[in-house]
């Protein structure tokens, strides 16, 4: 005889297994030995020893069917089991801008150290959205524009897919949106067409299944262009699919359905935003809670707004405070602990405090320090994000280091000390450049002079080595964190006297800001950050602080060190337009505006109205669409 629990052989008449310990007992088949295990009771023992007959036959033939309704089973589970949230990887290559003397911008494209990879020659690049984070060449194609057609290029700068198309969209589980004309249709990755244009509307593939809308309404189509949901005027279908559902509002009441059309929860919410993590945020009589992908409601509706969890965590605000709760409804930030301006998709928040504005994950761990020389967050990636300062969003690593623009190679540490040194820079060059024309006016035998203490405050009467004209402290030629040398040009002098001077002021060491220069025309000039600065190719200051426009020679030379992305470009992705193209950019994201307004995303749906506004200023649509937006937002508290 054998013991079932071990296996080992057991001698006959033996009460106890020898290996495992188990008791046993002998059935009326000699062959089978029935176990009560340590300590079991004996009356349970006799149950379990079967008192028929049983053959070994019938017992394999019970196991493979046993094992077939097994196989089968999870079979069945795994071909429905519905999709892992996707993981948005960030491939390390990022854009930024240039622009030249006419103000036309030009994108390319650098790496997490700032190192150009693709020159900048685009009027535009697009951006995918993907659960909520932003990203650029994802499945290793990004759409770009050049003389008003849109194309894709690889990641080393090739045209892999010919500028012919009016509008595109990123590449997304294989197939990438485009317009021509009037309609919408889905090309693969080698440019043919997938899916032949036919829709006035079309979002990107989620999990399969793209939402289009016609008119006879939205509907989702399959990666063949086949309806999976059939278009229905009353139903809002425009939501993106995620963990195998998607909203849906019909009647003025919202729902999920899931990848066959069917109304997998039913319309019970006045707001629904897409599942993340197995959760998704209803909005139930004006208050947020969370339900899982049966309907049921795991976190009470009790919040004022919510977001999607990430890495388990979620913003929600209280009261117009934020905090961040975990999946089962508990505080892991208080509200009001941080003042979070909340990213949809991303773990790292923006969080503003006394100090300035960081990025801190949802866990309340910093990431980037708070630093004034921010004053706002774009796009989040995981080695890169946009970060406004002054008037432009430019890319900045996570250890703080911009990235290009003005101020590319300071740090983040430092840089508002820096911005604040540069103003105080500018007023020095204009006071220099004031006392140098004094100067040659008083001392017309010398001309301009090249000795910046000659400039200085005297003791007695001035004469021509302390003219008096400016403060003691810029007379040393070191003030506010700037070094000031002067210089007389190649062939400037004449008759022994300087006919013209060359004044720059540059960063002394430890400090950051741009290098500034000016000439007896009076103007002070800039350049950026450890650059020459040169009176024919710098960037004129034409207000305080301020500078405008760059020679097409210094645009060419500079690449990114003389970027200044533009804050459409980088805070929102907006393709800029020609004035034929304006329309259709306007409708693109008023189309988006109203996808993002379904889904309570108010935030990126009031930029959206702003970004169709920027390339149509009178745009009816927009403008109607983001006044509906603010008044909802006035009504939920949310201004």
């Amino acid at each position: 005889m054998f013991c079932p629990s071990c296996g080992a052989e057991v001698g006959v008449g033996r009460k106890f297994c020898g290996k495992c310990g188990s008791a046993v007992r002998a059935s009326v088949d000699q062959g089978v030995v029935a176990t009560t295990g340590a300590g079991r009771d004996p009356a349970e023992t006799k149950s379990l020893a079967s008192p028929q007959r049983s053959s070994r036959g019938s017992r394999a033939i019970y196991a493979v069917v046993a094992l077939l309704a097994i196989l089968g089973g999870g079979a069945w589970w795994w071909f429905h089991r519905p999709p892992a949230d996707k993981r948005v990887e960030d491939p390390g290559i990022y854009p930024f801008e240039i622009r030249g003397v006419d103000g036309k911008a030009k994108v390319g494209f650098i790496d997490a150290d700032g190192k150009i990879l693709i020159q900048p020659e685009w009027e535009a690049v697009a951006p995918a959205y993907l659960h909520g984070k932003t990203v650029f060449f994802d499945e290793g194609l990004c759409a770009v524009r050049k003389d008003g057609k849109w194309g894709y290029i690889d990641m080393s700068g090739h045209l892999a897919i010919p500028n012919q198309f009016d509008m595109a969209g990123p590449l997304v589980e294989g197939l990438a949106k485009v317009k021509l004309g009037n309609q919408w249709g889905y090309i693969d990755k080698t440019g043919s067409y997938a899916i032949n244009p036919q829709f006035d509307r079309a979002e990107e593939f989620h999990e399969g299944l793209a939402a289009v809308h016609s008119d006879t309404g939205w509907g989702y189509i399959n990666k063949e262009g086949v309806y999976v949901l059939k278009p229905d005027k009353k139903l809002y279908a425009g939501s993106e699919f995620s963990g195998g559902l998607a909203g849906t509002c019909p009647l003025g009441k919202c729902g999920y359905i899931d990848r066959s059309g069917t109304l997998a929860i039913k319309p019970q919410f006045n707001l629904a935003l897409p599942f993340s993590e197995g959760l998704a945020a209803v909005q139930i009589n004006q208050k947020w809670g969370y339900i899982n992908a049966s309907g049921k409601i795991v976190i009470n509706p009790q919040f004022d707004s919510a977001t999607w969890f990430v890495g388990g965590l979620a913003v929600v605000s209280v009261s117009g405070n934020q905090g961040v709760i975990n999946r089962q409804g508990k505080y892991v930030l208080n509200p009001g602990q941080y003042n979070i301006v909340p990213k949809e998709g991303d773990d790292l928040q923006q969080v503003s405090t006394t100090d300035g504005i960081g990025l801190m994950t949802r866990a309340g761990k910093w990431t980037v320090n708070p630093s004034k020389a921010l004053s706002g967050v774009g796009a989040i990636m995981d080695k890169v994000f946009y970060g406004k300062i002054g008037e432009h969003f430019v890319p900045i690593s996570m250890s703080g280091k911009v990235l290009a623009g003005w101020y590319k190679g300071a740090s983040l540490d430092s840089l508002a000390q820096d911005i604040e040194n540069e103003s105080n820079a500018i007023q020095s060059m204009r006071a220099l450049t004031s006392a140098e024309a004094s100067y040659s006016a008083a001392y017309p035998a010398k001309g301009y002079t090249v000795s910046i203490p000659a400039l200085g405050p005297t003791a007695g009467a001035p004469d021509d080595s302390h003219a008096g004209f400016i403060d003691a402290a810029l007379a040393t030629g070191t003030k506010d964190g700037y070094l000031f040398t002067a210089r007389v040009p190649d062939g400037a002098t004449s008759g022994g006297a300087n006919q013209n001077y060359f004044i720059s002021a540059k960063p002394v060491a430890g400090h950051g800001g741009r290098t500034f220069c000016a000439d007896s025309s009076g103007a002070v000039h800039s350049t950026v950050q450890d650059e020459e600065c040169a009176i024919t190719d710098a960037f004129p200051i034409v207000a305080f602080g301020q500078a405008s426009g760059a020679s097409d020679r210094t645009a060419q030379a500079q690449g990114a060190n003389n970027g200044v992305p533009a804050n459409e470009q980088f805070l929102n992705s907006t393709p800029r337009s020609t004035s034929s193209q304006s329309g259709a950019e306007a409708e693109q994201w008023v189309s988006r505006a109203e996808t993002q307004f379904q889904q309570a995303d108010y935030r990126n749906a009031i930029q959206s109205c702003d970004a169709a506004l920027r390339v149509e200023p009178g745009n009816a649509k927009a403008a109607q669409l983001k006044a509906k937006i603010e008044e909802t937002m006035k009504i939920l508290g949310k201004n």
